[in-house]
């Protein structure tokens, strides 16, 4: 069997690729779409000048355009990118899982755990096919074709513009692929740690490592703390808005990216904030490095 930092050093992994993976998907489905979309918006009806004319035909081409939208969104290809991504957060259950064995054989999952796995799995899915999709997706890309028929807009002028939203530019992401890096990572991230901290509270664990390693994104706040041991009551402390485990980063109670409603108990499930891919990674005592174990004590957290 995996030793605990095999299984660690897996997760870890497993936090970077996932949202990725679905990333990479995305950016070659926002493409596939405009293919079969680009079409049907060319053929607009238009005036001698190459304005968008507001005629029943092109009312009728607003709907079919949506239609197909709606549907190639709902499509096996990017359904089973979705899928492929929960498979990544069970991957993951299944890892917190050896772990938690780790400390205690005979662990095994309450229906309790198990539930509400599968209750922010149903948000992430949520996210991704239902009402964010829609939101951040399908009703944008709709609203920006409609305002250019009611504005009779030059067709060429609506093209470039559609392009824009749907596949992004060097400025911005197309939508489908903002709207996966917007939420994707923060819903692995939240299922993930939503179960894992009902797992320690189980085991009574104390200590974590806070890992994930850093990429050009990682904000100061996690970039404080990666790769460092800390207590638990240090770790609730930053949620209440306090400085606490030698660092002195907190200003006014907060931190950038810090998601609203963080306090002692839901940074555990929060943790650095929006788009957050680190983890709290359960460390034995013994492992726990001696100048922690003072700190703590000092600080009044073990005796």
């Amino acid at each position: 069997m995996a030793s605990l930092e095999e299984l660690a050093k897996k997760k870890i992994a497993l936090f970077e690729a996932t949202p990725e993976n679905l990333a990479t998907e995305a950016t070659r489905i926002q493409l596939k779409v405009w293919r079969e979309i680009a079409p049907i918006i060319n053929s607009f009806d238009v005036d001698a000048d190459g304005n968008i004319l507001q005629t029943d035909d092109n009312i009728k081409r607003i709907g079919a355009i949506g239609e197909r939208l709606n549907k190639l969104l709902a499509g096996a290809e990017y359904q089973d990118a979705v899928k492929t991504f929960l498979n990544g957060i069970d991957e993951g259950i299944k890892l917190t899982n050896d772990i938690a064995k780790k400390f205690d054989q005979s662990f095994e999952p309450t229906s309790a755990q198990k539930a509400l796995l599968q209750l922010t799995k149903t948000n992430a899915i949520d996210a991704f096919i239902g009402t964010g999709l829609r939101n951040n997706v399908t009703l944008p890309f709709l609203e920006q074709l409609t305002s250019n028929v009611a504005a009779r807009a030059p067709l060429s002028q609506m093209v470039k513009a559609l392009e824009t939203v749907l596949l992004g530019n060097d400025k911005a992401d197309g939508r489908l692929l903002a709207n996966i890096k917007t939420t994707a990572t923060t819903a692995q991230a939240v299922s993930d740690r939503s179960y894992s901290v009902v797992v320690s509270e189980k085991l009574d664990i104390q200590f974590f490592r806070y890992a994930g390693g850093e990429i050009p994104t990682t904000r100061p706040f996690c970039q404080h703390r990666e790769g460092e041991v800390f207590h638990r009551d240090e770790i609730a402390a930053w949620g209440s808005g306090q400085n606490a485990g030698g660092l002195n980063d907190i200003k006014n109670g907060t931190w950038a990216g810090e998601i609203e409603g963080t306090d002692s108990k839901s940074i555990f499930t929060f943790l650095g904030g929006w788009n957050c891919r680190h983890l709290l990674l359960p460390l034995e005592l013994k492992r726990v490095p001696p100048e922690v174990i003072a700190r703590a004590k000092a600080e009044g957290y073990i005796q």
